[in-house]
């Protein structure tokens, strides 16, 4: 699998979307799921696209948590 940094699949706006999400929902379990639904899921063609390949949205919301968990949010 090629390597991705998340402004390769999401905008500046869903990314600050996801953060807030983060923060919101951080030591909850709850944040995969709600990332999943409420920002890839929406975007998931144009996610496809950028990245050239059909992709799962809750592993795509894994990554988000985890570039997030690094970073402190």
């Amino acid at each position: 699998m090629k390597s991705m940094t998340l402004p390769d699949f999401l905008t500046p706006a869903q990314i600050d979307s996801a953060q807030a999400l983060y923060r919101k929902f951080k030591g909850t379990g709850k944040f995969a799921t709600e990332c999943a639904k409420q920002i890839i899921e929406p975007n998931i063609a144009e996610i496809n696209r950028k990245l050239g390949q059909e992709n799962d949205p809750k592993y795509l919301a894994y990554a988000c948590e985890y570039v997030f968990s690094q970073t402190g949010g």
